[in-house]
């Protein structure tokens, strides 16, 4: 199985999703360092950073 992200923002529409990690500690990690890349770079009518979710797929790892 492999783990998944998924970071939304307040109105919950998807702003970035990512997958492929091997552990549910490698996509946090990831998700979290994005999100904060993310809020760093504030833009005008941007939608910001809500929440982030992480999930598993049922593929295979290609992240480790």
């Amino acid at each position: 199985m492999a783990w998944f992200y998924e970071i939304r923002n307040s109105n919950n529409v998807v702003l970035k999703r990512d997958g492929g990690f091997a552990d549910v500690e490698a996509a946090k990690s990831a998700a979290r360092a994005d999100a904060k890349k993310m809020k760093n770079s504030y833009q005008p009518g941007v939608a910001s950073v809500g929440r982030i979710m992480v999930g598993q797929n049922t593929e295979k790892p290609t992240r480790y």
